[in-house]
């Protein structure tokens, strides 16, 4: 018995010290190739010149704004890290130049582009080309290369095949560039990103949307769109490179020389981190889960009690029914208007009764301070403020007021006519003169009479405002077939194609113009060039919401003879 005892504790002895000699072994080669990484990553230091590494000294702040909504290219945690394909990339950049970017975090894309363009950041890591950003950075070679794909629930197998039918694309990517000069007649629905994309997809709100294959592998792995597949490639993918200011070409060279010492397996390592191709196994799929347990339990409730069941059952149909036609319209609703037009309806609610009692009591105070002049005009001032807050509430509820129309056929002309009837008073106190060149004989058209003389009388009252007395405004109106490109330059909600035939409308002023900065955020909600008290910057938000469910498009800009020039096009329907 004790020789049984001492084998078995001898044996349990070697077993031991044979999985300790195989633990110290991978031990020794995991560190041996830690230590060979190590190696490698700092003999992969990048030979600068010393008038480049002199730079570097000079320069110790190099600012770098990445798109913090960008998964899984690049995007903000939320406890503020940047994370992602591009994060990895600058991380190995600051690595091989031994530097380190300074951070700095942004709302959203078009925030970046603006502090880009107005050099209060330096570098974006992960930006595409295109001739318009070329006027403002210097590019790379690109670092970052993925597919261009479609993605529906239903099966397309090329971009042709989508003709005449609603692709989501997010605004200002380089998809929307791609897809409103694409020879296929799309109807693009610009979305303000991927993820809203998807959903207008996925509730078939829209039947496909168009973006890279990294973003939507993301999205759909997370929030578990069963529904969606990846059905096509496109023949352009999506390049993105480092964007240095252009005035900073030194820089520019640094990184250049920096993307090409990237090894072919470092790349890959990041890819392969960041992008997985393989498919989701079914029951991985949250969606998946919750729908097995929620048939089970349909199942033991269906055995417990089925007349109740049934009943429960239809009332829960109906009310999921209509709130999948909800979120559906919200969906649309959301991609129509920018974020302030999802709050402006409650903000104006919620103040317009606080406004009400202060009014009241300023009415009151005004008759039991007769006499006291200082406290008559704070009196006047508060009046001025509540009147001036009610005229912003006005047009709050004006910009996120449900968006129908009236449509009737209707002569654009007769339109013009009475909006100026309207404002006749006022241009003749301002000593201004109108001018009309309105064709005859044009066709009536399908129009909302009032939101349209919305539209014409805020204009009107514009041109006057700018030129404040003895000016000149000229109204004028025609069809016209747009024959070539230089047609569609002030098509800026690219509505129209080549060879459609539009009514065009012209309001022009001799007022002072617009500066380049305010033509680009004119359309803006709150954006205004009136001094203060004298604008709530949301007319020209409006008149474009108004224009843009007409199916038109509307555009500013200065004419060569001095003053604006506002151009309005919409589509003449047989």
């Amino acid at each position: 018995m004790r020789n049984i005892k001492t084998e078995i504790v001898s044996s349990f002895l070697d077993r031991t010290q044979l999985i300790l000699s195989v633990t110290i072994f991978s031990l020794v080669s995991l560190l041996f190739s830690l230590f060979v990484s190590v190696s490698h990553a700092s003999s992969a230091k990048i030979n600068l010149s010393p008038v480049e590494k002199q730079w570097l000294k000079e320069h110790p702040v190099i600012r770098l704004a990445p798109d913090p909504n960008f998964a899984p290219i690049e995007w903000f945690t939320l406890d503020g890290q940047f994370k992602g394909i591009s994060a990895d990339y600058v991380a190995l950049i600051e690595q091989k130049l031994g530097i380190k970017f300074q951070v700095v975090h942004a709302d959203n894309w078009s925030t970046v582009m603006d502090m880009a363009r107005n050099r209060q950041v330096d570098l974006l890591a992960a930006a595409a080309t295109s001739p318009q950003r070329e006027k403002f950075f210097l590019f790379t070679a690109p670092h970052i290369n993925v597919a261009g794909v479609i993605i529906s629930a239903k099966d397309f197998s090329s971009i042709e095949e989508l003709t005449g039918r609603k692709v989501a694309v997010v605004v200002d990517y380089i998809w929307d560039d791609l897809l409103t000069y694409h020879k296929t007649d799309l109807r693009l629905v610009r979305v303000e990103d991927t993820l809203t994309g998807l959903e207008l997809t996925s509730l078939s709100a829209v039947d496909a949307m168009v973006s890279d294959l990294a973003t939507v592998t993301h999205l759909i792995r997370k929030e578990g769109f069963t529904n969606l597949a990846i059905v096509s490639h496109l023949d352009r993918n999506l390049e993105l490179s480092f964007a240095v200011r252009n005035d900073w070409p030194e820089l520019h060279t640094i990184l250049e020389k920096a993307v090409a010492s990237l090894s072919v397996e470092e790349k890959e390592a990041i890819t392969a981190k960041w992008i997985k191709l393989d498919k989701t196994e079914l029951w991985d799929n949250p969606r998946f889960r919750y729908s097995i347990l929620g048939g089970l339990l349909v199942v033991v409730v269906t055995f417990a009690g089925g007349i109740t069941w049934n009943r429960m059952l239809n009332h829960q149909v109906i009310k999921r029914t209509q709130e999948l036609k909800d979120a559906q319209m919200q969906l649309i609703q959301a991609e129509k208007m920018k974020s302030i037009g999802r709050l402006a309806a409650g903000v104006a609610h919620e103040v317009k009764n606080p406004l009400a009692i202060i009014q009241m009591g300023s009415d009151f105070l005004s008759h039991e301070i007769k006499g006291n002049e200082v406290a008559g005009d704070v009196i006047k001032d508060i009046d001025d403020a509540v009147h001036r807050a009610d005229s912003v509430i006005r047009g709050l509820l004006d910009f996120s007021r449900d968006e129908k129309l009236n449509r009737k056929p209707l002569n654009i002309n007769k339109i013009i006519e009475n909006s100026l009837h309207m404002v006749s008073h006022e241009m003749h106190q301002r000593s201004i003169e109108v001018k009309t060149y309105l064709a005859d004989n044009l066709a009536d058209i399908e129009l909302d009479e009032n939101k349209l003389q919305q539209v014409f009388i805020n204009l009107f009252m514009n041109s006057a405002h700018a030129m404040h007395q003895n000016g000149e405004i000229t109204v004028s109106t025609r069809f016209k077939i747009l024959a070539s490109q230089s047609d569609l330059v002030r098509d800026r909600e690219h509505q129209f194609k080549i060879g459609e035939t539009v009514l065009m409308i012209e309001v022009a002023d001799t007022g002072p113009g617009i500066s380049d900065e305010d033509r680009d955020k004119i359309f803006d909600p709150f954006y205004t060039t009136k001094p203060v008290g004298e604008g709530t910057g949301l007319g020209l938000s409006v008149t474009r919401n108004i224009v843009n469910l007409h199916e038109g498009s509307i555009d500013i800009c200065n004419r060569d003879d001095g003053g604006a020039s506002v151009l309005m096009m919409f589509k003449q329907y047989n």
